[in-house]
This record gives C-alpha cells, structure tokens and sequence, in this order.
C-alpha cells in the first residue's frame, strides 16, 4: 500500500498456503522415491558412456533434477529428438524460458561453452514412473549413438 495504509490481507492465499504446506508434509517421502529415480537415471546414463557429464552430481541437490550434457550435439537437437521419442525435457531451466543464452550456473560452474551448449534438464515428479526413466534411457541412448556415427559425405 506504498506505506499510506494497511492493506487487505489476502486471507484464501493465506489459507491456502497452510493447506500446500500441510500436504507437503504429509508427501515428503514420494520426493525420496523420486530421488531413486533420478539416481537411477544417472546410473543408466552413465551405463551408456561413463565419460558423460551429469553437472551437480556430486553435491546435494533437488531429488526431481537431471542436467546432462551430450557433447557435440546442441541442447535444442536433444529437445526436439527426445520430443519426437514422446519425452519432453527442456534446454533450460523453468526461469530462463525463452531466453538464448548462455546458462549463468553452469558458466558460473567453470564449463566451457560446448558443455553448456549440449546440455539438457531432465525433471522427475511424483507421477514419473521407473518406465519412465527406462523409456527415456533408450531415446537418449538412440539419439547418443546416432549422434557419435560418422556422417557419410556427398562425396561418397
């Protein structure tokens, strides 16, 4: 109210927000299921190639997150290969929607622009199922070797 009055307090946001707050708790253990499933994601991507990177891996983090790179083939090419596979992934975080460069965490992480520019965020929730992840593991390892064979030349 710009410090001239007190204003209306937003009672059903209020009451809403106690409500989120008690189903949070009252759901806390599906975020440690999806956690598995996040980790076994990661363990099948790096089953396919040990060298790939999975940025933040090593530290605690969101359970619901994967951020992979695929050297040599651009974020949006993963975007639109996994669409068509029926997964949907994004080249980005929620925030930066729309945005055309760079990811400032993963600059501020010291990866180089190559890194930055292949990877992908993959997002788990509470619906996501161990299919799921299979399922995304085949289209990844589709799109990973086909991406990796030699292109023929014009010439040949």
């Amino acid at each position: 109210e710009r410090g001239l009055r007190a204003g209306t307090e937003n009672v059903a946001g209020i009451a809403g927000f106690g409500v989120a707050a008690d189903l949070v708790l009252q759901n806390l253990d599906v975020m440690s299921k999806v956690a598995i499933l996040r980790d076994s994601l990661e363990q099948g991507l790096l089953a396919i190639d040990p060298s790939i990177n999975i940025h933040g891996r090593a530290v605690d983090r969101l359970p619901n997150t994967v951020c992979v790179s695929m050297p040599g083939v651009d974020a949006e090419t993963q975007v639109i290969s996994l669409d068509l596979a029926g997964i949907m992934v994004s080249a980005g975080s929620a925030c930066s929607s729309g945005k055309v460069t760079a990811s400032h965490v993963l600059k501020a992480m010291g990866l180089d622009d190559e890194i930055i520019s292949s990877a992908i965020r993959v997002s788990l929730g509470w619906q996501t199922t161990i299919d799921d992840v299979k399922n995304f593991l085949v289209a990844w390892r589709d799109l990973y070797e086909n991406a990796r064979v030699p292109r023929a030349t014009a010439a040949e």
